[in-house]
């Protein structure tokens, strides 16, 4: 790939970015990748708009490597380490195990064997636990009970 330049040639912002990009900028971050990709999606032409595509590709795949084996890591780390929801529907499963319908789409099973007596439109809490554990409990307190989430 060649670059000809001339001399006072006006490069517009996307083009210097594009060419710092070209030049080994910072590693990308979601938030700046998005700029980026809006970025290269203003150049006219299909020529330079392409270049700027194939450079953000690479740098997305060398990005890749260096997480490499980390992934789950660093969505654990971005997540929260509780939410709040209300429950809309609970069924009663195998074993007296029960599965909870909750108001933000999610569907947890327990898998505890705690006894629980939990209905529809109660708020609960989901922790998270060590070893990938998570613990369901009313918001008011009380017994926790270990859940898997189902969908």
């Amino acid at each position: 790939m060649k670059l000809f330049l001339r001399p006072r040639v006006n490069v517009s912002l996307p083009a210097l970015v594009c060419v710092a990009s070209l030049l080994g900028a910072a590693p990308l971050s979601a938030q700046t990748l998005r700029e980026e990709l809006k970025t290269c999606a203003q150049f006219s032409d299909d020529r330079k708009r392409l270049q700027c595509f194939d450079k953000l590709a690479a740098g997305l795949q060398q990005h890749a490597e260096k997480q490499f084996g980390q992934e789950a890591q660093k969505v654990i780390e971005e997540a929260p380490d509780s939410i709040t929801a209300t429950i809309t529907e609970v069924t009663k499963g195998a074993y007296g195990k029960y599965t909870f319908a909750l108001d933000n789409g999610q569907v947890w099973r327990q898998t505890g064997s705690s006894r629980v007596i939990w209905k529809g439109g109660e708020q609960i809490e989901l922790e998270r636990g060590v070893l990938g554990a998570f613990f369901m409990r009313k918001v008011t307190g009380g017994r926790s009970v270990k859940v898997k989430r189902v969908q």
